[in-house]
Protein backbone atom coordinates (compact mmCIF):
# COMPACT_ATOMS: atom_id res chain seq x y z
CA UNK A 1 0.00 0.00 0.00
CA UNK A 2 1.53 3.11 -1.35
CA UNK A 3 1.51 6.60 0.85
CA UNK A 4 0.23 8.11 -2.06
CA UNK A 5 -3.17 5.96 -2.26
CA UNK A 6 -3.59 6.82 1.85
CA UNK A 7 -3.69 10.21 1.20
CA UNK A 8 -5.58 11.09 -2.00
CA UNK A 9 -7.78 7.93 -2.28
CA UNK A 10 -9.70 9.22 1.33
CA UNK A 11 -13.80 8.15 0.93
CA UNK A 12 -13.75 6.17 -2.11
CA UNK A 13 -13.72 2.59 -1.56
CA UNK A 14 -10.72 0.54 -1.82
CA UNK A 15 -12.57 -2.24 -3.98
CA UNK A 16 -16.04 -1.85 -5.04
CA UNK A 17 -17.55 -4.86 -6.74
CA UNK A 18 -21.15 -4.35 -9.00
CA UNK A 19 -22.98 -7.04 -10.42
CA UNK A 20 -20.18 -9.40 -10.76
CA UNK A 21 -21.62 -12.50 -12.65
CA UNK A 22 -18.98 -15.11 -14.42
CA UNK A 23 -20.38 -18.39 -15.86
CA UNK A 24 -18.43 -21.69 -17.04
CA UNK A 25 -19.37 -24.14 -19.34
CA UNK A 26 -23.39 -22.75 -19.27
CA UNK A 27 -22.98 -22.45 -15.68
CA UNK A 28 -23.80 -19.52 -13.29
CA UNK A 29 -20.64 -19.88 -10.98
CA UNK A 30 -21.35 -16.14 -9.51
CA UNK A 31 -24.43 -14.65 -9.66
CA UNK A 32 -24.93 -10.64 -9.68
CA UNK A 33 -22.23 -10.53 -6.55
CA UNK A 34 -22.00 -6.59 -5.15
CA UNK A 35 -19.73 -5.11 -2.28
CA UNK A 36 -17.50 -2.80 -1.31
CA UNK A 37 -14.35 -2.74 0.94
CA UNK A 38 -13.31 -0.20 2.69
CA UNK A 39 -9.44 0.71 2.30
CA UNK A 40 -7.67 -0.44 5.21
CA UNK A 41 -10.50 -3.09 6.05
CA UNK A 42 -10.14 -7.15 6.04
CA UNK A 43 -13.49 -8.43 4.32
CA UNK A 44 -13.99 -12.08 4.81
CA UNK A 45 -15.58 -14.16 2.70
CA UNK A 46 -17.13 -17.60 3.92
CA UNK A 47 -19.77 -20.29 2.43
CA UNK A 48 -20.02 -23.75 1.53
CA UNK A 49 -17.20 -25.75 -0.75
CA UNK A 50 -17.97 -25.13 -4.40
CA UNK A 51 -20.37 -21.86 -3.44
CA UNK A 52 -17.79 -19.62 -6.06
CA UNK A 53 -15.58 -18.07 -3.41
CA UNK A 54 -12.21 -18.65 -5.11
CA UNK A 55 -13.71 -17.66 -8.09
CA UNK A 56 -14.54 -14.10 -6.41
CA UNK A 57 -11.25 -14.12 -5.18
CA UNK A 58 -9.75 -14.81 -8.98
CA UNK A 59 -11.75 -12.17 -10.25
CA UNK A 60 -10.59 -9.40 -8.18
CA UNK A 61 -7.77 -9.22 -10.21
CA UNK A 62 -8.83 -10.70 -13.50
CA UNK A 63 -6.93 -13.97 -13.18
CA UNK A 64 -10.81 -14.77 -13.78
CA UNK A 65 -12.74 -12.43 -16.31
CA UNK A 66 -16.06 -12.13 -15.00
CA UNK A 67 -19.01 -12.56 -17.40
CA UNK A 68 -20.82 -9.49 -16.68
CA UNK A 69 -20.74 -6.84 -13.98
CA UNK A 70 -17.92 -4.34 -13.06
CA UNK A 71 -14.88 -4.25 -10.49
CA UNK A 72 -13.14 -1.05 -9.17
CA UNK A 73 -10.12 -0.33 -7.59
CA UNK A 74 -10.26 3.07 -6.08
CA UNK A 75 -12.47 4.26 -8.21
CA UNK A 76 -10.87 3.11 -11.60
CA UNK A 77 -12.77 0.44 -13.56
CA UNK A 78 -10.03 -3.07 -13.31
CA UNK A 79 -10.31 -3.58 -17.14
CA UNK A 80 -8.46 0.11 -17.81
CA UNK A 81 -5.36 -1.31 -15.50
CA UNK A 82 -2.83 -3.00 -17.56
CA UNK A 83 -3.47 -6.67 -16.01
CA UNK A 84 0.28 -7.29 -14.95
CA UNK A 85 -0.40 -3.54 -12.49
CA UNK A 86 -3.48 -4.73 -11.35
CA UNK A 87 -1.92 -8.09 -10.16
CA UNK A 88 1.08 -6.59 -8.11
CA UNK A 89 -1.47 -3.86 -6.97
CA UNK A 90 -4.11 -6.58 -5.86
CA UNK A 91 -2.10 -9.57 -4.57
CA UNK A 92 -3.21 -12.94 -4.93
CA UNK A 93 -2.10 -15.53 -2.09
CA UNK A 94 -3.30 -19.11 -2.45
CA UNK A 95 -3.76 -21.58 0.20
CA UNK A 96 -1.13 -24.04 -0.95
CA UNK A 97 2.18 -21.86 -0.54
CA UNK A 98 3.64 -22.25 -4.03
CA UNK A 99 7.75 -21.77 -3.25
CA UNK A 100 10.31 -22.16 -5.39
CA UNK A 101 14.27 -24.04 -5.54
CA UNK A 102 16.17 -21.77 -3.57
CA UNK A 103 16.49 -19.82 -0.62
CA UNK A 104 13.78 -18.41 0.85
CA UNK A 105 15.64 -14.58 -0.22
CA UNK A 106 15.74 -15.91 -3.75
CA UNK A 107 11.55 -16.50 -3.24
CA UNK A 108 11.41 -12.87 -2.21
CA UNK A 109 13.50 -11.61 -5.11
CA UNK A 110 11.56 -13.79 -7.17
CA UNK A 111 9.38 -10.89 -8.60
CA UNK A 112 11.84 -8.48 -9.26
CA UNK A 113 13.31 -10.87 -12.12
CA UNK A 114 10.67 -9.83 -14.43
CA UNK A 115 11.06 -7.01 -16.31
CA UNK A 116 7.84 -5.21 -15.82
CA UNK A 117 8.75 -5.31 -12.05
CA UNK A 118 12.60 -4.54 -12.41
CA UNK A 119 12.57 -0.46 -12.09
CA UNK A 120 10.42 -0.75 -9.15
CA UNK A 121 11.91 0.06 -5.44
CA UNK A 122 13.10 -3.28 -3.94
CA UNK A 123 11.83 -3.70 -0.43
CA UNK A 124 14.37 -4.29 3.06
CA UNK A 125 13.78 -7.76 3.18
CA UNK A 126 14.41 -8.05 6.74
CA UNK A 127 11.93 -6.33 6.85
CA UNK A 128 9.29 -7.84 5.08
CA UNK A 129 9.89 -10.98 6.80
CA UNK A 130 9.90 -9.49 10.32
CA UNK A 131 6.31 -7.78 9.45
CA UNK A 132 5.33 -11.62 9.02
CA UNK A 133 6.83 -12.52 11.93
CA UNK A 134 9.88 -14.57 10.42
CA UNK A 135 13.60 -13.73 11.21
CA UNK A 136 16.31 -12.47 8.72
CA UNK A 137 18.23 -15.82 9.52
CA UNK A 138 15.63 -17.50 7.22
CA UNK A 139 17.02 -15.20 4.21
CA UNK A 140 19.45 -17.84 3.87
CA UNK A 141 17.48 -21.16 4.43
CA UNK A 142 16.47 -23.42 1.22
CA UNK A 143 12.62 -22.61 1.47
CA UNK A 144 11.86 -26.07 0.80
CA UNK A 145 12.83 -27.15 4.30
CA UNK A 146 10.55 -24.93 5.82
CA UNK A 147 7.33 -25.87 7.91
CA UNK A 148 4.22 -25.30 5.75
CA UNK A 149 3.06 -22.41 8.22
CA UNK A 150 6.41 -20.59 7.68
CA UNK A 151 6.53 -21.04 4.20
CA UNK A 152 3.09 -19.46 3.79
CA UNK A 153 4.38 -16.56 5.51
CA UNK A 154 6.93 -16.29 3.39
CA UNK A 155 4.61 -16.58 0.31
CA UNK A 156 2.32 -13.58 2.33
CA UNK A 157 6.05 -11.56 2.21
CA UNK A 158 6.39 -12.16 -1.40
CA UNK A 159 3.51 -11.05 -2.09
CA UNK A 160 4.39 -7.48 0.32
CA UNK A 161 7.27 -7.26 -1.62
CA UNK A 162 5.26 -5.40 -4.11
CA UNK A 163 4.00 -3.13 -2.15
CA UNK A 164 -0.14 -4.51 -2.52
CA UNK A 165 -2.58 -2.00 -2.39
CA UNK A 166 -5.06 -5.22 -1.43
CA UNK A 167 -4.24 -8.27 -0.58
CA UNK A 168 -6.07 -11.46 -1.47
CA UNK A 169 -6.03 -14.43 0.44
CA UNK A 170 -7.55 -17.77 -0.31
CA UNK A 171 -7.86 -20.04 3.10
CA UNK A 172 -4.21 -19.24 3.79
CA UNK A 173 -4.72 -21.39 6.88
CA UNK A 174 -6.54 -24.55 5.52
CA UNK A 175 -3.22 -26.73 5.08
CA UNK A 176 -1.85 -25.94 8.58
CA UNK A 177 -1.87 -27.70 11.94
CA UNK A 178 -3.68 -25.30 14.87
CA UNK A 179 -0.78 -23.85 16.29
CA UNK A 180 0.66 -22.92 12.71
CA UNK A 181 -2.75 -21.34 11.82
CA UNK A 182 -2.94 -19.40 14.85
CA UNK A 183 0.92 -17.35 13.84
CA UNK A 184 -0.79 -16.89 10.56
CA UNK A 185 -3.66 -15.45 12.32
CA UNK A 186 -1.50 -13.42 13.73
CA UNK A 187 -0.22 -12.06 10.71
CA UNK A 188 -3.02 -11.47 8.72
CA UNK A 189 -4.02 -9.29 11.89
CA UNK A 190 -0.86 -7.35 12.02
CA UNK A 191 -1.14 -6.56 8.50
CA UNK A 192 -4.42 -5.53 8.64
CA UNK A 193 -4.64 -3.75 11.85
CA UNK A 194 -1.03 -2.11 12.34
CA UNK A 195 0.04 -1.68 8.57
CA UNK A 196 -3.58 -0.70 7.52
CA UNK A 197 -3.19 -3.37 4.45
CA UNK A 198 -6.76 -3.93 3.08
CA UNK A 199 -7.57 -7.31 2.83
CA UNK A 200 -10.07 -9.65 1.27
CA UNK A 201 -9.70 -13.39 2.28
CA UNK A 202 -11.77 -16.92 1.83
CA UNK A 203 -12.42 -19.12 4.81
CA UNK A 204 -14.27 -21.87 5.57
CA UNK A 205 -13.99 -21.22 9.27
CA UNK A 206 -16.78 -18.67 10.39
CA UNK A 207 -15.29 -18.26 13.42
CA UNK A 208 -11.43 -17.40 11.90
CA UNK A 209 -14.14 -15.52 9.81
CA UNK A 210 -15.42 -12.87 13.04
CA UNK A 211 -12.18 -13.09 14.52
CA UNK A 212 -10.36 -11.53 11.74
CA UNK A 213 -12.92 -10.13 9.44
CA UNK A 214 -14.27 -6.19 9.69
CA UNK A 215 -17.38 -7.84 7.82
CA UNK A 216 -18.18 -11.08 6.06
CA UNK A 217 -20.10 -11.64 2.91
CA UNK A 218 -21.74 -15.23 2.32
CA UNK A 219 -21.67 -16.79 -0.90
CA UNK A 220 -24.13 -19.25 -1.24
CA UNK A 221 -24.68 -21.11 -4.84
CA UNK A 222 -22.97 -17.98 -6.38
CA UNK A 223 -25.13 -15.28 -5.21
CA UNK A 224 -24.47 -13.06 -1.61
CA UNK A 225 -26.59 -14.67 1.15
CA UNK A 226 -28.39 -11.99 3.51
CA UNK A 227 -26.46 -8.61 4.38
CA UNK A 228 -22.01 -8.40 5.30
CA UNK A 229 -22.54 -8.81 8.75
Amino acid sequence: MTQESQETKTGIPALHVHSLSTIFDGQTVLDRVSFSVAKGECLTVVGPSGAGKSILLKSLNRLIEPSEGKIELFGTNITRIDPIDLRRRVCLVGQVPVLFDGTVGENLAYPFSFKRNQNLKRPDYPTTLKSVGLSQSLLERDASKLSVGEQQRVAIARALCLSPEILLLDEPTAPLDHDSAEVVEETIMHLNHDMELTIVMVTHDTDQASRLGDETLRIVDGRVDGDMK
